[in-house]
């Protein structure tokens, strides 16, 4: 009987497996937490949908608006012949709830006001007095500056910041995205 050299398939396959385990621990130990990307994520999707809305009231030629709340964001559009705004038709523009965990706030001039809290307050607000953004994209390219902080409990804020050129920028507080747009 020829004696064999190599290894067994049940050794080569507790090998694989422990790589596999020790893998994916570094994987977890080395990743930031849950918030922290859920956070990055929504910062990085209200960026993406205010750059679309920005191109799209320069494409259109027609004025948009951005109504925040701590919890939710939508877009509006401006009715020239009501003079007022109104809920965006466009089915890319939909109303979009943030996640339970997260929350938006306004930041202007180094002073920080926290938006509606209660929506049924909100809803009486905006029935006496109409929608009211309060970021305005014009049909210019034109926007309102602001600086919005989109953050979670436990994680890291997300800071994106829009010009009055319409230029975003996203940031924490160790770096500084280059600008989605110009």
């Amino acid at each position: 009987m020829k004696k064999s050299h190599g290894f067994t398939l049940i050794e080569v396959l507790l090998v694989v497996l422990l790589i596999g385990i020790v893998s994916g621990i570094v994987l977890l130990a080395a990743s930031p937490n849950d918030s922290s990307r859920l956070v990055a994520s929504e910062t990085e999707r209200l960026a993406q949908a205010l750059s679309l809305a920005i191109d799209e009231a320069v494409s259109e030629n027609q004025q948009l608006g951005l109504m925040l709340d701590e919890k939710s964001y939508r877009f509006l559009e401006f009715d020239e012949q009501t003079k007022q705004w109104l809920p965006s038709n466009n089915p890319v523009f939909v109303p979009y709830e943030l996640p339970t965990n997260i929350s938006l706030h306004v930041l202007k001039d180094d002073t920080s006001k926290t938006l509606a809290i209660n929506p049924k307050e909100q809803a009486k607000r905006d029935e006496e007095k109409g929608l009211v953004p309060q970021v305005i994209l014009l049909s210019s390219g034109e926007t309102s500056a602001v600086i919005l902080e989109l953050s979670a409990q436990d994680g890291e804020p997300q800071t994106l910041t829009l010009d009055d050129l319409g230029a975003i920028t996203l940031s924490t507080d160790e770096k500084n995205e280059p600008p989605l747009q110009k």
